[in-house]
């Protein structure tokens, strides 16, 4: 008997090859997945769909290194672009250099060697494809998962993960938004920085807490990307461009040519999500990645727990296990996130846009260790005291935060 979408269903005598994983997204979240599987020796029963033409798509992800265990560290292994040493923030008052680890990984880099890997391993990549519908099914009393894509291909898996990330953000939507623009340049001469900068908040405060963040992956090759925390998800592309090249300019970078460009928006919640929780559950679909809640509620990270995500779902030896494990991290995640959608909501409601910079700065005046278990997502409940015990950032409202807020200025698209 046709299922809905007009192909037999799983156990009937045309039945496709049977895929033990189907991973929707090849972006980090799904091509963690899969390399990690990969890596367990059981690529040959994965399939990736991905939407773009490939892998990865256009970033760059980094991440501390006390976010990641060893076997994390073992799994980024040769994706990592470039590590240093050191990281330094700086705001109007004070500078600190931070003596801890970090990395980034380019979608370059991630391409190619998720796609040598899967390549080696078996893994079926089906890559510019669209998913149209998801079905499950039963028969004989097995569960799996129908996926339909653009082009008629009926994909069916014992368990589909979907992992296509969160939806478009809209003006208007409750919560706050991290929205940025970073410009990769070449530049003529050696530029200025040896070690990341991961926040200069020096800059000018425009639309919300803005702040510049330059990645130097070697003398004549930089990342600098201009952030803004705002309640808007619209992007003045053109000024941010030009704010970026001026920047370069008063630390005197020479640039030569922009080698590529990049643009994001990350929503940034300040309510809890509507309805049951997005990740794990008991559905033949598992949700992962950005788009189920896995990411850090403030900073918008999303590499550390994709990981740990992805060595989960490998090391568990069923579907039912997979699903159980990744409910397990969501589960560890909520109090984090509930700390997060707070300090957002105190960030986004209650205090002016032009000054909150001043609670990152606040906040980069605390112990190192409370700094990395914060980004880490592993924040204690002294930590989250600590971070909220004790003079207040100027400018806060508490008026502000139990009533509406006003509009901000802010950058629209161009």
């Amino acid at each position: 008997m046709l299922n809905r979408f007009g192909s037999l269903p799983p156990g009937s005598g045309d039945e496709p090859a049977r895929i033990d994983h189907l991973i929707l997204g090849g972006g980090l979240a799904g091509g963690l997945l899969a390399l990690a599987l990969a890596r367990q020796g059981r690529g040959h029963g994965v399939t990736v769909v991905e939407q773009d033409a490939q892998l990865g798509g256009n970033h760059t992800w980094s991440f501390h290194d006390s976010d990641l265990e060893d076997q994390g560290r073992q799994l980024l292994g040769e994706l990592v672009t470039q590590r240093w040493p050191r990281h330094v923030v700086r705001f109007p008052a004070h500078d600190r250099t931070i003596e801890s680890g970090y990395g980034s990984i380019s979608s370059d880099q991630f391409a190619r060697v998720l796609t040598a890997a899967l390549e080696a391993a078996g893994t079926q990549v089906h890559l510019g494809r669209q998913v149209t519908g998801i079905e499950e099914t039963q028969h004989l009393g097995r569960t799996r998962t129908c996926v339909r894509l653009d082009s008629g291909a009926v994909l069916c898996g014992d368990l589909v993960l979907d992992a296509r990330g969160p939806a478009r953000s809209r003006e208007g939507e409750p919560g706050g938004f991290q929205k940025f623009l970073g410009l990769e340049l070449e530049l003529a001469a050696d530029g200025p920085w040896s070690v990341p900068v991961l926040m200069d908040a020096t800059v000018a405060q425009v639309d919300g807490f803005s702040f510049t963040y330059v990645l130097p992956f070697s003398g004549r090759r930089v990342l600098i990307e201009d952030t803004i925390y705002s309640e808007s998800p619209l992007i003045d592309a053109s000024e941010c461009q030009r704010g970026i090249l001026a920047y370069a300019m008063r630390h005197g970078a020479r640039v030569g040519r922009i080698v590529r460009r990049e643009t994001g928006v990350l929503p940034l919640p300040t309510r809890p999500p509507a309805g049951a929780p997005v990740a794990g559950g008991t559905s033949a679909t598992l949700r992962v990645g950005y788009g189920a809640g896995f990411f850090h509620a403030v900073t918008g990270y999303s590499l550390p727990i994709a990981v740990r995500v992805a060595l989960a779902v490998a090391r568990a030896a069923s579907p039912d296990e997979a699903r159980a494990a990744v409910s397990s991290i969501a589960r560890a995640l909520q109090p984090q996130h509930a700390f997060g959608r707070l300090l957002n909501r105190l960030m986004f409601d209650a205090m002016p846009a032009a000054r909150r910079w001043t609670a990152f700065d606040r906040f980069y005046r605390l112990p190192d260790a409370v700094i990395a278990r914060f980004y880490a997502s592993q924040t204690t409940r002294w930590d989250r005291a600590r971070i909220l015990v004790g003079r207040p950032p100027a400018g806060i409202s508490w008026s502000r935060l139990l009533g509406t807020r006003r509009p901000e200025a802010r950058r629209v698209a161009s």
